[in-house]
């Protein structure tokens, strides 16, 4: 049996532009070309998959998810499928994903957790490939399945992110912004949204037009303070806050955060402050807010990595 863990750091967005036609209006049929531009952080706490393999003469995939079954991964499964499929031998494939952060809620989860499992099987197996192959399997299996649009390609870089471009890692173009060294990100985390849903009871056009002007205004003013103030202004302008995110907001503001902004798309909410605030933050948080979990942790500079492999044997 192989075995091997790698990591991959939770994704939060601030603000999307779902792009999915080319720019005379036509669909576009290439999921790998289909994204999303916008922004955000990749952070220090995520997945972690350890995947086990065994050449047998049937193929088979489990997966597990904090130590449950988890038939409905489709994204996890179709990337593993998509990276086997060009593999000689048959393999049993376990992958067993313990999640950090909350599923459905705007951590990136099901990107975080495929491009973990994509770097673990691949080294499993013995078949080397670069980080941009294995985030562009997530990527499609992402647009394929409709869990997200271009999560995995901040998770590939890693960091304080713009996606200038849309498309998978090789394909769109990510920038890094400047994170200031002493400070750290405050999430707080209401409840579930599924991202297919939330996104069907929006309007597209509306959301869209404000995040090309936040995008715009990101650029002229690439600061982290600057970057939450806008994102936050497109949470309201495409009508994802709610009155208990906007109170979540200025909770956090209130007590020492330089900005913050919702996460897309979940009930939950990321700042930014001084190591110093984030204590008085979380506080206050958890008690204007008793049924939050509340969390914080620095950046992840380093996006996906390997933890170590076993001996094979």
């Amino acid at each position: 049996m192989q075995v091997s863990e790698a990591f991959c750091p939770a994704g939060i967005s601030s603000f999307f532009e779902v792009c999915d036609h080319d720019a005379a209006g036509n669909p576009l049929n290439d999921p790998a070309r289909v994204g999303a531009r916008g922004g955000g952080f990749a952070i220090a706490i995520g997945a972690t998959s350890r995947v086990s393999v065994r050449r047998s003469n049937h193929a088979r995939i489990e997966i597990r998810i904090n130590s449950r079954p988890a038939p409905d991964a489709y994204t996890t499964r179709t990337a593993i499928e998509q990276l086997m499929s060009n593999m000689g031998p048959s393999y049993q494939v376990l992958a067993e994903i313990r999640l950090k952060v909350p599923m459905a809620a705007g951590f990136g989860t099901s990107a975080g957790g495929t491009l973990a499992t994509c770097l673990a099987l691949s080294d499993a197996i013995d078949s080397p490939m670069t980080l941009n192959e294995m985030g562009r399997i997530t990527h499609i299996a992402e647009v394929v399945n409709r869990t997200g649009l271009g999560t995995a390609s901040a998770l590939v870089c890693g960091g304080f992110v713009l996606v200038n471009e849309p498309g998978a890692p090789g394909v769109g173009s990510v920038d890094r912004l400047p994170f200031p060294p002493d400070h750290s990100i405050v999430c707080a985390y209401l409840g579930p949204i599924q991202t297919r849903d939330a996104l069907a009871k929006r309007g597209q056009r509306t959301r869209d037009q404000a995040a090309r002007s936040t995008i715009e205004a990101i650029r002229k003013t690439p600061t982290l303070s600057a970057f939450l103030a806008y994102s936050r202004e497109f949470g309201k302008r495409a009508g994802f806050e709610t009155p208990e995110i906007g109170r979540l907001i200025s909770t956090m503001m209130k007590a020492g955060a330089i900005g913050a902004a919702q996460n897309m798309i979940g009930e939950a909410v990321h700042g930014a402050a001084l190591n110093s605030k984030t204590p008085k933050i979380v506080r206050e948080v958890r008690k204007t807010f008793p049924h939050a979990s509340v969390f914080r942790c620095p950046i992840d500079s380093q996006g996906v990595r390997l933890l170590g492999t076993d001996a094979k044997h």
